[in-house]
């Protein structure tokens, strides 16, 4: 990989997947619900379902994926994606799957680089149940503790100017 120089400012997406299978995930058997429209493509369609659809898309959901819940008549949005996705006016998210038995995680999160230190603003925390049986080295494991002290030391200020400003209201 390439060096990569990250600046103060800047926001990155982080996407970890990790699979105990080859990573080569495929679309699975279950129907595709979840689609995001691509506004650059125009093509004039043919069936009023598909219309209906892209005339909805374009109202709620522009830029955002949607899924075909969000329709009042379901029924009439599964007919009219076909021509849709046909004609390349929507882009589908399938279901990706790996082989029977396999163990897959994703975790997404967003983070900030600012002059006070790094800042996760969306995402879950990590689950219980996700940890390693392997130990870090020792110089790791330093640094991973000096960053768990700073963290400490950023909440309790945090809590601390949180309880002066609620005591002063």
């Amino acid at each position: 990989l390439p060096d990569c120089t990250f600046e103060q400012f800047e926001v990155y997406a982080v996407d970890v997947a990790m699979s105990t299978g080859d990573g080569r995930a495929k679309p699975g058997a279950l129907r595709t619900t979840v689609f995001k429209r691509n506004v650059e493509t125009n093509y004039r369609l043919k069936m009023k379902a598909s219309r209906y659809v892209l005339s909805e898309v374009d109202k709620k959901f522009p830029t955002l994926p949607f899924t075909l819940r969000h329709f009042q008549d379901e029924k009439q949005a599964k007919m009219g994606i076909q021509e849709c996705m046909t004609h390349g006016l929507v882009t589908p998210y399938p279901s990706l799957h790996e082989k029977t038995g396999e163990h897959v995680a994703h975790f997404k999160c967003t983070v900030l680089l600012l002059p006070s230190g790094t800042s996760r603003v969306t995402g879950l925390d990590l689950p219980t149940y996700f940890v390693s049986k392997t130990q870090p080295d020792d110089e790791t494991a330093k640094v991973l503790t000096e960053l768990a002290e700073i963290a400490a030391k950023k909440a309790k200020k945090k809590a601390a100017k949180k309880k002066k400003k609620k005591t002063s209201s």
